[in-house]
């Protein structure tokens, strides 16, 4: 609610500058790439099928992270660039989503995996819908002995310049309604 609303005032009905929000928006997509690197390293796809029991195979993870990502965010470059109202909220998405949320990478450890959670090795998994994925790796702390999750070395990453956006894109805005409460007055 309350990230809905910031995006609302701070963007939808003002959009920044593109000298304000380009730069951290590239940073933080920047960032995220070289995170998703250690993810894609690391089996993240095949880790979060694991621990949820979800169908996410490494072709779905690149044919998202490593194609479909970096095309929507050149888009939004763009877009925000000539001050376009649905590219602000793509770029309030990234800094929100993949900005601020990297922090579940430090939570994952702690949680048991809904597919063999006491095998420490890889396993191989049919699920319900019938795909088959091998290779699910297992990085629940209790099993393991180890306190890492694939892409949680480089989820700090993203995680700076998003968080470092949203808070010059509230100030820009609020300085953006100071000035024109100002110049109403005068």
């Amino acid at each position: 609610m309350a990230d809905g609303s910031a995006r609302r005032h701070a963007y939808l009905n003002r959009p920044a500058s593109p000298q304000t929000i380009l730069p951290w928006f590239l940073l933080t997509v920047a960032a995220l790439e070289l995170h998703m690197m250690e993810e894609y390293l690391t089996g993240f796809g095949p880790a979060m099928s694991r621990l949820f029991n979800i169908t996410w195979t490494e072709r779905g993870f690149l044919i998202v992270s490593a194609f479909i990502g970096p095309a929507l965010y050149a888009i939004t470059a763009i877009g925000l660039f000539y001050r376009l109202r649905f590219a602000g909220f793509l770029a309030w998405f990234i800094f929100i989503g993949p900005g601020v949320a990297e922090f579940t990478h430090f939570i994952f450890p702690l949680l048991k995996p809904a597919i063999s959670p006491e095998i420490q090795q890889r396993v191989s998994h049919l699920f319900p819908n019938g795909v088959w994925i091998p290779d699910l790796p297992n990085y629940y702390v209790h099993t393991t002995g180890t306190y890492y999750f694939a892409g949680m070395y480089t989820a700090i990453l993203p995680m700076i310049p998003g968080i470092y956006a949203i808070y010059r894109l509230l100030k820009a805005d609020r300085q953006s309604r100071t000035q024109n409460e100002l110049g109403g007055k005068a």
